[in-house]
């Protein structure tokens, strides 16, 4: 579907589709629309055409109904969306795949971006795919195996001192001073966003066009939540669908800043200076950028969704759920939905009949400092050794 432009979410000023990233007269986030008269059935509002699409084979994901996991926690109805059998090991791949094609349209031979790790290999690894230069800023404390990752695909890596919001001040400005494309992944770069929408338009071909009552979405500030909103928001405009679904956002209780919002009524967010938790993905303080918590906020309630807070323990917890229940390992971040879920039963948020459909966004191996099995594991010569162990 043809893109017209970029639209400011607060002001509504409207810009060409240039390489902008907030609007010139509000400073608010900039948001990509589109010509929605007469859509056709197999249109996808997307401000690529599929030949300039730079593509390392994303999405489609796997849509797997829990049993095991479900059991546990009294659901009927619970679904898995595994994302992190993207590419690189996790969501960001929707997003950094329209990011790089842009840059590329845009004639860019270098991009730079903030990242707490799953972004930083993603853009790396599309970089690389595209031949363009990656410049990257990792917060000082990410996990060795997402910079080994990272350095992998050839991307200069350079940790930064402090919380994520470092990270995303410094590529901001290096980004402006010296003219290169910005990858990061918050709402800085309006068409990395579209690029989450297509979790909406898989759900919902997967699920038969049927609408899930709850999404689960760990969220740092949010895009990926807002982006599976609005890709909910064209589906309904095209098919007239009545309800959509009502989006949940999972923040960790050392970093929520959305979280603590919603549950103090609250329109505007505090950020946190700080992050305290162990995961990585989703620590973001949003120091400098509010407006992207108050934004995912907006789109939350917007949707009569809720947003909440889950402790590392039970992130942690809900890691050993998925990967003895049902063998999926994914990271902390990840597992922080399942913890969600089990929080929001708790509350009575939600009803064990509902459809609740869970985002799995990054792979385990990408973060194995947490994990909490003990690592002793017996050694052998000869089978008399092996049966005593077995009797055991």
């Amino acid at each position: 579907m043809h893109a017209l432009g970029l639209k400011c979410i607060g002001c509504h000023t409207t810009y060409p589709l240039f390489p902008l990233y907030e609007c010139e007269k509000c400073r608010g986030i900039l948001d990509v629309y589109y010509d929605f008269e007469k859509p056709r059935e197999s249109d996808i509002f997307l401000p690529i055409t599929g030949e300039k699409r730079i593509s390392l084979g994303e999405g489609n994901t796997s849509l797997l109904q829990s049993r095991n996991l479900a059991k546990r926690l009294g659901l009927k109805n619970l679904f898995l969306k595994c994302e992190f059998t993207n590419p690189t090991g996790s969501f960001k791949d929707r997003p950094v795949s329209i990011g790089i094609s842009k840059a590329v349209e845009f004639g860019f031979t270098k991009v730079i971006a903030a990242s707490s790790g799953n972004g930083a290999a993603s853009v790396a690894a599309y970089a690389a795919h595209a031949g363009l230069e990656a410049i990257i800023l990792v917060p000082e404390k990410t996990p060795i195996e997402k910079i080994k990752q990272t350095l992998a695909y050839g991307a200069n890596v350079i940790r930064v001192k402090g919380p994520y919001s470092n990270c995303f001040t410094l590529a901001k400005q290096v980004g402006e001073k010296q003219n290169i494309f910005n990858l990061t992944t918050t709402f800085l770069n309006p068409y990395t966003v579209e690029g989450n929408k297509m979790v909406a338009y898989e759900l919902f071909e997967q699920l038969n066009s049927s609408i899930p009552d709850v999404i689960y979405v760990p969220i740092g500030a949010g895009p990926l939540l807002a982006g599976i909103y609005k890709g909910y928001l064209e589906l309904k405009h095209r098919h007239h669908f009545g309800k959509l679904p009502r989006m949940a956002g999972i923040q960790a209780e050392g970093n929520n800043p959305i979280a603590s919002a919603f549950l103090y009524g609250k329109s505007s967010v505090s950020p946190v200076a700080n992050p305290c938790t162990i995961a990585g993905g989703i620590a973001d303080g949003l120091m400098g950028y509010e407006k992207d918590g108050m934004y995912t906020l907006q789109c939350i309630n917007e949707s009569k969704g809720f947003a909440l807070d889950v402790s590392d323990s039970s992130m942690l917890e809900a890691q050993m759920w998925l990967a003895r229940d049902e063998g999926i390992f994914v990271e902390p971040s990840a597992a922080a939905s399942i913890a969600g879920v089990a929080k929001s039963l708790q509350e009575n948020r939600i009803r064990e009949d509902d459809y609740i459909v869970v985002l799995l966004t990054g792979h385990g191996l990408k973060d194995m400092g947490n994990v909490p099995v003990a690592c002793e594991v017996p050694m052998i010569e000869y089978i008399d050794q092996l049966f005593e162990l077995l009797r055991k």
